[in-house]
């Protein structure tokens, strides 16, 4: 499966469905204009490849800033998915109780096996942008950013720096924070770029 992104329809229905707008959006430059960044990662061994680029970018590799995300099964994902796996599970197989998310602070997450559909918010369009994330894709994203996932038969890794303290916030919340405004303070200023 090849890396591309579309704007989300908006239809009411289940969200594990493509939602297919018809309206393509270019992967590297609107992602990028969201301050999201893409890497493609060589395979087979994306894991371990994925950790050498993480590490590279100032990354620990240590067990309080790596984490192991079993989309299958939760049991086998680290400590700090697992306090939010099911939720976003629940959320993201109904509509009503799709619920946007950021995570703080910056963070890289890859996709190691299988393949995902992330949604990312434009908040200056106001629409949302669904990407099909196959292994091999690293991203980068900024805190303040909402985004939604759908868990399908997927792993992937996540990479925190040291030293921070992660927060998942949730709808209002997050919409609330002083590290989403400071996001959106960022968008308007263009700080991202095209």
């Amino acid at each position: 499966m090849s890396l591309h992104a579309y704007y989300h329809d908006n239809e009411g229905e289940d969200p594990g469905h493509p939602h297919h707008s018809s309206r393509s959006v270019s992967i590297r430059e609107h992602l990028g204009s969201l301050g999201i960044t893409i890497t493609i990662i060589d395979g087979p061994d994306f894991e371990g490849n994925a950790r050498k680029i993480a590490k590279q970018q100032g990354y620990p590799l240590t067990e309080d800033s790596t984490f192991m995300w079993d989309f299958n099964d939760h049991s086998a994902s680290s400590s700090f998915i697992r306090q939010h796996a099911r939720e976003i599970g629940e959320g993201s197989r109904n509509e009503n109780t799709f619920e946007r998310f950021t995570i703080i602070p910056d963070y890289l997450a890859v996709a190691t096996l299988g393949s995902f559909y992330l949604d990312v918010e434009d908040p200056l369009k106001q629409t949302w942008i669904r990407s099909e994330i196959p292994a091999g894709t690293m991203l980068r994203f900024p805190a303040g950013i909402f985004t939604r996932l759908v868990p399908v038969k997927a792993k992937a890794l996540m990479f925190m720096k040291a030293g921070s303290e992660i927060q998942v916030l949730w709808g209002n919340e997050a919409e609330t924070s002083h590290v989403r405004q400071e996001y959106l303070k960022s968008l308007a200023l263009g700080k991202f770029g095209p």
